[in-house]
């Protein structure tokens, strides 16, 4: 499990919340910290959330997203592109070397490439409203109490 820390800061549905992050130890060693959506002073971000333990505006929580699902989101931001990609340049390369179309095998191999990925991250956006968001989203895990 992934855990973070916030505070909820809107409802956006009686199951769904906005949780103000701010940027924990864990985004010090990821990849993407540089490219994260991250707020403008660079130490918060909203994130969407399932809110199925009612908590309401102004309540601190815990957030969690299972190791699964992260690895699942990231394989389709990531690795999918990349492979289409590489299918439109292999392609590309194809095309250019079959047929004769007056451009370089390699510039036509680096179009294609270009295309494919575009359509896949087009497919991505468009295919993703038919996946069930609840499998994605984290998922408010614990209300703390302040103690004071």
């Amino acid at each position: 499990m992934i855990e973070e820390f916030g505070t909820v800061i809107e409802l956006k549905s009686k199951h769904t919340a906005l949780v103000l992050c701010k940027k924990s130890s864990l985004c010090e060693h990821c990849a993407t910290s540089g490219s994260c959506a991250i707020g403008d002073d660079g130490q918060i971000r909203t994130i969407e959330v399932q809110n199925t333990l009612g908590a309401s505006v102004g309540d601190h929580v815990c957030i969690a997203t299972t190791t699964r699902s992260f690895l699942q989101s990231s394989f389709l931001l990531y690795i999918v592109p990349l492979i289409a990609l590489l299918i439109g340049a292999g392609v590309g390369k194809l095309t250019g070397d079959k047929v004769d179309t007056g451009l370089d095998p390699n510039l036509l191999s680096a179009i294609f490439g270009v295309f494919f990925m575009i359509g896949s991250f087009v497919l991505l956006r468009v295919g993703s409203s038919a996946l069930e968001q609840e499998n994605y989203m984290p998922k408010i895990v614990a209300i703390i109490q302040d103690e004071d």
